[in-house]
């Protein structure tokens, strides 16, 4: 359940802070004051796509953060699988800033957005205000269809896998045997690839070894400076440091017969003199080495310059033999064409037959779940007033294995059809519903879903487009009966919904000198029935009187 929404610095909010209980709570308000904002801010929270003017005008971040108590168990298990600690509630934050960057945490952890929108999906649904036209979207009817029916999900999940399976190895069919002219080509082709790399006969490690062989000889003048210096101090002056310790050391020895321990310090000395002498030996010997040969750097680029060139083209020759391992394959693809198109066309067949097979045992299970499917939406909608309605799912005609047109969905499509009034033949719905008829339609599919999902939390941004009335009076009740499973926050401006929720929010927008803010008051008494009045149409004594005869009647209603 969502319990607190924080909103910093989006859009018309400076600084936003609303609670939230469980049951029925709504946002009523006057247009343009910032209500869909708050929708908004929970989609942005829960990973959908972040539009960077949203964010407040002279800012350069905005942040919304939510909280969760009661969390799913289907958000725990996400949460223990990236290793999240979770205490039972549910802290998840987003940051935008104007540069694009978005910084996602779930309990203080930074994640992915991918992540958050997995951890969203199953904490709350939200129905937007454009989300009607989905609804006339044939290609989303069998989606919905496969929500209802969880055994459907692993079972379509098994036709995407076989699907992949069965795509890859025609593709690699169909490769085989294009034009002649461009499959010698290719066979050209590669045969120059993979010589080309196994002339290079490039060694793991050799580019480093060349590039500090380059250095070296671009460095050998100095090289050469700092060694003859070295080798002049130690050994080739006349006042060279091996000849001062040899004259200390016989300095040392004449004193021995004062005193023995000269004789050790002589002797000390002495190692020294020949240590040092032995690094002047290794000095010289690589005096001798140090050399500067043009011949031997040209021949050190051009090696580094073919490296490079093979790289550019092959990734990293020594290393990746990823490239000449799938060359090679091809290569024997193609001069084995004959034995290979037998192989593959067999395996084709195969899987074409496990494709097929697994598809229809998906088209079975869904037309059976159509039929209860149905049963369901139809006693959905006569909670919500239509009481003639008819519902039916219409799908192709199940196709024979050589008319396929296989998808990783399977063979289906699938239209809602339907009938609002008795007598009638139900039609395609997106030919027959109206405005009103939409918005009940769409309620009842979202409250099925739920069900379904076991999502704690539904949102709804204006459900009530295009109702009034008694219609109104219906939605209200099905809406107050959905929040007694589950949490329902509803953005609205029907007095009949306002008065049936738990909780009652009103958005309001005040112009200042030099901004305009969005501010959030909770109602209650005659705030409450002021606001409800207002969304009946009148602010007279008459309208208060009868919104406090709406908020009777709805604290006295049944769920």
């Amino acid at each position: 359940m969502l319990s607190r929404l924080i909103i910093k610095k989006l859009a018309l909010i400076d600084e936003l802070e609303i609670n939230f209980s469980g049951g029925m709570n709504v946002l009523s308000g006057e247009t343009g004051a910032g209500k869909s904002i708050i929708v908004d801010s929970v989609n942005l929270v829960l990973g959908e796509r972040a539009d960077r003017e949203l964010i407040r005008a002279g800012e350069q971040n905005a942040s919304v953060e939510a909280w969760f108590d009661s969390v799913p168990d289907a958000v725990n298990a996400i949460l223990a699988a990236q290793q999240i600690e979770t205490s039972g509630e549910l802290v998840i934050s987003r940051e935008l800033s104007v540069s694009g960057k978005n910084v996602c945490r779930v309990n203080g952890v930074l994640v992915t957005l991918s992540l958050l929108k997995e951890i969203g999906e199953t904490l709350v649904d939200i129905h937007g205000q454009h989300e009607h036209q989905s609804l006339f979207n044939e290609k989303n009817h069998l989606k919905m269809l496969d929500s209802f029916e969880p055994e459907i999900a692993s079972l379509r999940e098994d036709v995407a896998k076989s699907f992949a399976e069965y795509s890859e190895a025609l593709k690699r069919l169909r490769s085989l045997f294009g034009d002649e002219g461009d499959r010698e080509r290719e066979i050209d082709i590669l045969k120059f690839q993979i010589n080309e790399i196994r002339e290079a006969n490039i060694a793991r490690g050799e580019e480093e070894e060349l590039l500090a062989r380059k250095k070296r000889m671009n460095a050998s003048e100095e090289i050469m400076r700092a060694l003859v210096s070295s080798y002049e101090s130690i050994y080739g002056a006349e006042d060279n440091v091996l000849a001062a310790l040899k004259d200390a050391a016989a300095k040392l020895r004449s004193l021995s017969r004062v005193d023995e321990r000269y004789e050790n310090m002589a002797a000390s000395v002495e190692e020294a003199y020949y240590s040092l002498e032995g690094i002047a030996s290794d000095i010289r010997a690589e005096m001798d080495s140090v050399s500067f040969d043009v011949g031997e750097l040209e021949e050190v680029e051009n090696r580094l310059s073919l490296i490079s060139a093979l790289k550019r083209k092959y990734k990293d020759p020594a290393v990746d033999g990823e490239f000449i391992a799938n060359a090679r394959q091809r290569l024997g693809d193609l001069l084995d064409s004959e034995r290979l198109e037998k192989e593959l066309s067999q395996k084709v067949r195969e899987l074409k037959s496990v494709l097929y097979e697994k598809s229809v045992r998906l088209s079975e299970l869904r037309r059976r779940t159509a039929e209860s499917f149905s049963r369901k939406v139809v006693s959905e909608l006569f909670d919500l007033g239509m009481n003639s309605a008819s519902f039916s799912v219409s799908f192709n005609e199940p196709p024979s294995p050589d008319e396929c047109d296989f998808s990783a969905d399977g063979i289906d499509t699938a239209e809602f059809y339907i009938s609002t009034n008795r007598g009638e033949p139900e039609k395609p719905l997106r030919k027959v519903a109206s405005g009103g008829e939409v918005s009940r339609i769409m309620l009842a599919l979202k409250n099925i879903a739920a069900d379904k999902g076991g999502i704690p939390t539904m949102i709804f941004d204006e459900i009530d487009t295009g109702i009034s009335g008694r219609i109104a009076q219906v939605v209200a009740e099905k809406l107050k009966n959905i929040s007694a499973s589950r949490q329902v926050v509803c953005v609205t401006h029907l007095p009949q919904i306002a008065s049936a929720a738990g909780r009652h929010f009103l958005i309001s927008k005040e112009s200042g000198e030099t901004r305009t803010n969005t501010f959030l008051t909770e109602l209650y008494g005659e705030d409450r029935v002021a606001e409800i009045a207002r969304l009946s149409g009148g602010d007279s004594e008459a309208a208060k009187e009868h919104a406090r005869e709406m908020l009777k009647k709805s604290a006295g209603m049944s769920v």
